[in-house]
């Protein structure tokens, strides 16, 4: 018993200890390790990050300082997705913090994290972070010489995410410095960063790349210059003209000449493929866009319309029904006077809140399904996960309403007839609204572990 105590002991300090680092509670940190000196030297076996994780993430520099200083080797440790708190800095654009955890952990910088991405090219990527870049090619300026995931380099992560104050940043370096990395570098299909940037129509990028004597007449790996790209590229806009005069200005080629033969279709799918799919960033994201391709999002989106547009006609049909023939203990003498919908004056007040709420809530059922069907048929401009969610949350309204509808109409029958008992009324409700509860805590979950992961570390502090 007294070791299993302890043990519970321990997970209640260790989860104090995750709360101070989301606070950033200098603090209480301060009186976790008075009382227990070896904290930080614990595992932490229920969070992937470490606290100097968790600070760095929400801002709080001065708690990362203080655990830095008692635990210098937090700096070279990683969470569940492989990023180190280098990483997480570039990311947040904590320029101070990049510069102590370079001073702590110089090597970290040729770490790559779960997304093939070192601290430097993670910097490029997101952009507006030339005193971070400065800061890491100082510390490590071998860095840049790191390849990613199908042999592209920074250069060409540069010009995939139209980053031109970082390119130039990048070639002033390489002019001056010797590296592995040059502005003639190619990736395994042989694209140099003037392919894709031409294929991305970076009229700036292009410029600045000659500036830097970039091979204009490169062949990536089916024989085409950057020239051919552009003069083959089914996408034309007044951006082309431009890079024609430049490109030729700089003695660009075409490498057969003019001749339109049956490799133009490869140099069509090129341009098509280096705009749609950066490669080497996140290997989710390509899945995404290749299921895309595919067809296999539109399907899925198609199959849940259909449902919803089934769903939304039987309840309209169900709403229209019911709104003409109200149940008989909701209208005036019902064995007298079969198409009188308007309750008699000698029912009782409760039948008549019974009656009003039966037509309010079945027309909300109604119109709710009506504006569901009018927004899969009207071809609105927008679609995807969020109109798909908007237009669940339409139905689960249209369906709880008819729900109420028919609890309203059984109901009645107790007050006009005493042919149900009170406890299947209660239990029928409390179905539906234990339903719907499940419902919303399972949509809540869904929504938090997809967008809110700062928020599932809030439930990991309590």
């Amino acid at each position: 018993m007294e070791g299993s105590d302890c043990q519970r002991d321990m997970r209640v300090i260790k989860k104090a200890l995750l709360k101070a680092s989301f606070e950033g509670s200098v603090i209480a940190l301060a009186d976790l390790l008075e009382k227990h000196p070896l904290l930080l030297d614990m595992p932490i076996t229920f969070s992937s990050e470490t606290p100097l994780h968790i600070a760095i993430t929400g801002g709080h520099d001065e708690f990362a300082k203080v655990i830095l200083s008692k635990k210098p080797g937090f700096a070279s440790e990683f969470d569940s997705e492989g990023s180190s708190p280098l990483q997480l800095a570039c990311a947040s654009k904590n320029i101070e913090m990049v510069k102590l955890l370079l001073t702590v952990a110089p090597d970290i910088c040729l770490h790559k994290d779960g997304y093939g991405l070192p601290p430097l090219h993670l910097a490029v990527m997101k952009g507006n972070r030339v005193d971070i870049l400065k800061e890491l090619l100082q510390c490590m300026p071998q860095a840049i010489d790191i390849v990613l995931d199908g042999g592209e380099t920074i250069l060409h992560l540069c010009v995939n995410h139209n980053r031109l104050e970082e390119l130039e940043l990048l070639l002033q370096w390489l002019d001056d410095h010797h590296h592995e990395v040059s502005v003639n570098s190619i990736d395994d299909r042989r694209h140099t960063v003037l392919h894709l940037a031409v294929a991305k129509k970076h009229i700036q990028i292009i410029k600045l790349l000659l500036a830097h004597g970039v091979e204009v007449n490169a062949l990536n790996q089916n024989g085409l210059t950057a020239l051919d790209i552009l003069t083959q590229s089914t996408v034309r806009d007044l951006r082309d003209m431009d890079m024609l005069q430049v490109l030729e200005g700089a003695g660009g080629l075409r490498a057969r000449g003019g001749n339109v033969n049956n490799e133009a279709n490869d140099a069509r799918h090129l341009v098509v493929e280096v705009r749609d799919n950066p490669p080497g960033i996140n290997q989710n994201n390509i899945r995404r866009r290749t299921c895309k391709a595919l067809g296999k999002y539109e399907k899925e989106l198609n199959q849940k319309l259909n449902v919803m547009m089934v769903v939304a006609s039987l309840i309209a049909g169900i709403g229209f029904q019911a709104a003409l023939n109200p149940p008989s203990g909701l209208i005036k003498n019902p064995s007298e006077e079969k198409h009188a919908f308007a309750p008699s004056s000698s029912t009782s007040d409760t039948t008549d809140k019974f009656y009003s709420f039966y037509m309010f809530s079945n027309a909300i059922g109604v119109l709710g399904s009506l504006l569901v069907i009018l927004l899969v048929m009207g071809g609105l401009p927008f679609d995807g996960p969020c109109f798909v969610w908007l237009l669940t949350i339409l139905m689960c309204v249209s369906i709880i309403a008819m729900g109420l509808t028919y609890q309203v109409a059984i109901f009645s029958y107790r007050y006009s007839y005493d042919q149900v008992s009170p406890p299947v009324f209660q239990m029928s409700l409390v179905l539906v609204l234990g339903v719907l509860l499940l419902h919303v805590t399972r949509s809540i979950l869904l929504f938090l572990e997809k967008k809110g992961r700062i928020l599932k570390r809030i439930f990991l502090c309590f």
